[in-house]
């Protein structure tokens, strides 16, 4: 570990952020390669950043969607966590076949609708 840092490094870090070292077994690196040659992407830290990006946004909604199915999080502060509008949330929680009206809150709407 470096005792003492440069002023390289100081504005490296603030501009790119934390550095994360990882390795690639055979078939990654084949279908990285692959997936590189076919779409033309020169940029390989660049590719695996996105890839990275789109992976932890995957799983951070299938989290809060199972937070939300559990009724441990509302699905407003679902969206507020993931930085999406609440519509592309329950968009997310359709998809993932998680319903959020069930028969007693039907049953709520019914009575209050009634005027009971």
């Amino acid at each position: 570990m470096k005792d003492s840092y440069t002023l390289y490094d100081s504005v490296y870090t603030m501009l790119m952020g934390d550095v994360l070292s990882v390795r690639l077994d055979s078939e990654l690196e084949k279908k990285l390669a692959l997936l590189m040659r076919k779409k033309r992407i020169v940029d390989k830290s660049a590719y695996v950043r996105h890839l990275i990006s789109r992976s932890l946004t995957d799983d951070l909604l299938d989290y809060l969607a199972g937070e939300v199915m559990m009724r441990r999080m509302s699905s407003w502060r679902a969206a507020e966590i993931a930085g999406i509008p609440l519509r592309s949330m329950l968009r997310e929680l359709a998809t993932r076949r998680i319903e959020m009206y069930d028969e007693k809150a039907l049953e709520e709407d019914i009575s209050f609708a009634e005027g009971e």
